[in-house]
């Protein structure tokens, strides 16, 4: 590994402890430093070795993505790296997060270990999402999941749901929710759906707090195309990308979600266990309460 470019979330204190440290230790084991250019200013006067970029094009210069800060700033970097298939290793500051891998206080065992070479990359999904409204086509990408609500009307938004061309419901509901396995641990997880495995290919659709007992998320293959189309003449319907990008769309809207045809690579030391990551984020013990020994 030569070249590892830098980003993170820079109102957290946290980082500027690190970062000063970070640099020079990379550039002590002869890796050039790239970074992202908001983490140059007056918190922080890199030395001349090392390049700034700004965040959008930093990763046309590097090998390798350290994204410091949580799982939301981990959201930010993979859509900056997009298509690119840069490695990404996530440095979470603070709680937990199903996502960042490593600790702060493990973050120079951790590089000692990538540096070695001892490391996987784990693909991740991504949705590609289709928003078809006002006569124009766009596709927007997410790797947790992509929401649609009813925004700021006080009215519950009613929206047909189809896979691959076949009717699954018309819900009721404050919203919908389509989530990769990844996404699983996220909004879904806070609305009642599954946990589902990273490397399942499988996509989820879960319902908002729906107007009927008998709605419940389900899991269809990873190849069906979602489609939420809305009933006439409703406004103020929000679409959601990672919880990070939003548009206001009306019902005129025709959003498709599908697997991407590419993934987002995420650094993993051989140690990496996600159900003990799973048990320390849910509060699991592992154990079976009142088990005979």
């Amino acid at each position: 590994m030569k070249t590892i470019g830098i980003i993170g979330n820079f109102r957290k204190p946290q980082l500027w402890e690190l970062l000063p440290g970070l640099v020079e230790w990379l550039q002590e084991h002869k890796v050039t430093v790239v970074l992202s250019d908001r983490l140059v200013g007056p918190a922080y006067d890199p030395p001349p070795e090392v390049q700034v970029h700004p965040a959008g094009t930093l990763v046309r210069h590097v090998e390798m993505m350290l994204s410091i800060g949580g799982d939301g700033t981990l959201l930010s970097t993979i859509r900056l790296v997009g298509k690119a298939q840069v490695p990404i290793l996530g440095i979470h500051m603070g709680g937990l997060g199903f996502l960042a891998e490593v600790t702060m206080a493990d973050t120079f065992k951790a590089l000692e270990e990538v540096l070695a070479g001892k490391y996987n990359l784990e693909d991740r999904m991504v949705l590609a999402v289709d928003l078809q409204y006002k006569g124009k086509l766009e596709t927007y990408y997410a790797v947790n999941d992509v929401v649609v609500d009813r925004g700021s009307s006080p009215r519950l938004l009613m929206a047909q749901v189809e896979i691959s061309g076949r009717r699954l419901n018309d819900y009721v509901a404050d919203g919908l929710i389509v989530a990769t396995p990844t996404g699983s641990t996220a909004y879904s997880l806070s609305a009642g759906g599954p946990i589902v495995v990273p490397a399942l290919e499988a996509l989820t659709v879960t319902p908002i707090c729906p107007h009927s007992l008998s709605a419940r998320s389900i899991v269809v293959p990873s190849s069906d195309k979602i489609v939420i189309r809305f009933e006439e003449e409703q406004e103020g319907i929000r679409l959601m990308l990672d919880g990070q990008v939003n548009f206001k769309i009306d019902s005129q809207a025709v959003v498709t979600a599908r697997r991407a045809n590419w993934n987002v690579q995420m650094v993993k030391l051989l140690d990496s266990d996600y159900y003990q990551v799973l048990r320390t984020k849910m509060g699991w013990s592992g154990e079976a309460k009142g088990a005979r020994t």
